[in-house]
């Protein structure tokens, strides 16, 4: 990982123009310059030309109040990859000041549990035990062709149970041959990495692959994208471009098995309109799987949001923002709901877990009357 001093070529590239502007959303809910890519930048300059001696409080604030969404390095015209800054200021004051609040029961919890609760290793499976009916035949921590991961977010919090229940299901609906890391996951380390850990982040990744290989795993499919996006773009630079797996998003596979007729549905009259979430999109380039298994459910009518794709806003829980700062991660939630809802659509889908969890914050504290749900759980109610 590049540190920041390697950045001051980039940095010095920043032209002041303000374009970040609209691209940013937690610039669009507070207009302050210190919460849009510019003015972040400059605060990093001034911390690197000695005009900031200090990492105050303030300081790491703002840094750590940036979504590393990236929309406004895809936008820039001297190509300024703001979110890389941000992330080495980051680490920088993690070297100088240490790790506190929120995040340094994050990185105890990564080291001590192998999660990012704090829960024993033993509640990964809660979310299994709780399915109806129970399935047969499950494959736990045993030798396979594909494992899924199936991530912190989905196994620790209740409310996300239902997305790994849902993607088992499919998978057993699909006869696909697979299996469950269950209490031997290890969580990816991407919120130690965008916490500026990197060091903890690789400790992560090594025991995640060592273990993955020791059971012969050659496919790899999460539900999370951040995890996909871990594996895929950060996992070869931190274990020295070791040989990997195959890393897909659930979305992907999904698209196959459409495409293949071994998945079949039922019609859904249904308005829909699809978030793309930063990390399976921007940053992954997995724009076009989701919607193409959305077109073939019957009876689905996509709308678009204005800001898509390539420009898609952050629903607000990118960068530990949740974590660092929850009141902007809600207003940032409740502006990305209000474009969802002057689409028309009766229904948000997104396939991410934590952007599911923070337009539904966004959606309660908006008193919206539109429903959020995640791509499998959509595909499950749909299967014939």
């Amino acid at each position: 990982m590049l540190e920041l001093k390697d950045y001051q070529e980039m940095i010095n590239k920043c032209s002041k123009c303000g374009n970040c502007q609209y691209y940013c959303p937690t610039f669009k809910v507070s207009r302050v310059e210190p919460m849009v890519a510019r003015g972040r930048i400059e605060l990093v300059a001034a911390a690197l030309d000695g005009r900031i001696s200090d990492y105050s409080e303030t300081f790491t604030k703002r840094m750590n109040q940036c979504l590393l969404c990236g929309n406004c390095s895809q936008f820039c015209p001297p190509g300024v990859e703001s979110e890389k800054i941000i992330v080495a200021m980051r680490s920088a004051c993690v070297s100088e000041k240490g790790v506190s609040g929120p995040l340094a029961n994050v990185r105890k919890s990564v080291q001590e549990f192998g999660n990012i609760t704090g829960d024993p290793t033993s509640n990964r499976m809660l979310w299994l035990q709780n399915m109806e009916p129970q399935p047969t035949g499950l494959k736990i921590n045993q030798p396979a062709e594909v494992a899924y991961l199936a991530g912190c977010v989905p196994t620790l919090y209740p409310s996300s149970y239902s997305i790994p229940q849902a993607f088992v299901s499919i998978l057993l609906k699909a006869d696909i041959d697979f299996t469950l890391m269950g209490e031997e996951e290890v969580c990816c380390g991407y919120p130690l990495l965008m916490g500026g850990m990197p060091q903890e982040a690789k400790d992560a990744a090594r025991k995640n692959l060592d273990r993955v290989k020791e059971l012969g795993i050659k496919k790899i499919v999460t539900t999370c994208p951040s995890c996909c996006h871990m594996w895929k773009d950060y996992y070869p630079e931190l274990l020295d471009n070791e040989k990997m797996p195959e890393v897909l998003h659930a979305s992907e596979l999904l698209e196959q098995l459409v495409k293949q007729n071994k998945l079949s549905f039922n019609e859904k009259d249904m308005i829909i309109t699809y978030h793309d979430p930063c990390d399976l999109g921007r940053k992954s380039g997995i724009f076009e799987a989701p919607r193409e298994v959305l077109k073939n459910i019957p009876g689905i009518e996509l709308r678009e949001m204005k800001f898509n794709r390539l420009d898609a806003l952050c629903c607000g829980g990118g960068g530990n923002l949740e974590m660092n700062d929850a009141e902007l991660s809600s207003r940032v939630a409740q502006d990305r709901v209000k474009q969802a809802i002057n689409t028309g659509a009766n229904v948000i889908v997104t396939t991410c877990q934590q952007c599911k969890r923070t337009l539904q914050n966004g959606v309660r504290a908006s008193r919206a009357r539109i429903k959020v749900m995640e791509l499998n759980e959509l595909v499950k109610e749909a299967l014939k």
